[in-house]
């Protein structure tokens, strides 16, 4: 696949950190924005891919929600991509039709998504990891069953099919259980046993208000052996607890210096 063309609208470099607002190409759903968080030095250094949840009226319900955690780990030689996602952010649920082929570019558009961020001067191929949160996070078990050049995954209270949410918070225009019938194939639940052991950490909430425990145990049966769960109490956004356990997990597994 080639890298994707790409258009800089803006960029700001602080603290030894280099953001960069972007739009490339993310193929047939069309252009992307994203924001690249980069040590301004350049260098040798890992990559994380990461992918924003679903929150109505929260200012995070976007490509910003990890910016924070980039830039820290810019700071330590990392080169981060956060994409904005699409279905359904930008566009409402409706159909079988409709939903499954916007899900299906959404992937191919975080295959793209990697392939700008290996095309990096400098980013280590082999240290490549995802960080998705919600839908995000359900998204990125679709690429990382897809990809397997990415090393390691971190699931955030993701549910374990679209239809869970799709057909409760949304109007469609197909029964639900046609619905969830058709959309099986692209469920979550169904890539992640692909990830065929490489490592993922799955952060779920006690107070989850969109995640109950025996679908939080079904995605864990699923993820298999590989996965480090754990659960915070807190509710749907998570909180500073599974921040830090993110930051250290990803440390370790990046080849970063782990904070103390």
């Amino acid at each position: 696949m080639d890298v994707p063309a790409t258009t800089i609208r803006g960029e700001e470099t602080a603290d030894g950190v280099t953001v960069t607002d972007l739009v490339f190409d993310g193929g047939e759903i069309g252009e992307t924005e994203a924001y690249l968080v980069a040590p301004t030095a350049g260098g040798s250094g890992p990559a994380v891919l990461w992918f924003h949840w679903l929150e109505g009226g929260a200012p995070t319900s976007n490509r910003t929600e990890f910016l924070d955690e980039a830039r820290g780990l810019a700071r330590r030689g990392v080169n981060s991509l956060l994409v904005q996602g699409v279905l359904p952010w930008l566009e409402r649920p409706s159909s079988v039709a409709h939903d499954r082929t916007l899900i299906e570019r959404e992937v191919a558009m975080l295959q793209r998504s990697v392939e700008l961020l290996l095309a990096r001067p400098g980013v280590d191929p082999a240290r490549l990891a995802a960080v998705g949160h919600d839908f995000g996070g359900m998204y990125e078990t679709l690429l990382f069953g897809t990809d397997r050049r990415i090393g390691w995954l971190v699931l955030m209270t993701p549910t374990a099919r679209w239809a869970d949410w799709f057909t409760v918070y949304w109007r469609l225009e197909d029964p639900a259980d046609a619905y969830a019938a058709a959309l099986a194939p692209l469920d979550p639940v169904r890539w992640l046993p692909l990830a065929d052991g490489r490592p993922i950490l799955l952060q779920f909430a006690a107070h989850d208000e969109y995640v109950p425990p025996e679908v939080a145990a079904e995605i864990t049966a699923a993820a298999g052996p590989s996965a480090d769960v754990r659960t915070y109490d807190a509710g749907h956004e998570l909180d500073a607890a599974a921040r830090s356990d993110r930051e250290h997990w990803l440390a370790e597994r990046l080849g970063l210096e782990v904070p103390a």
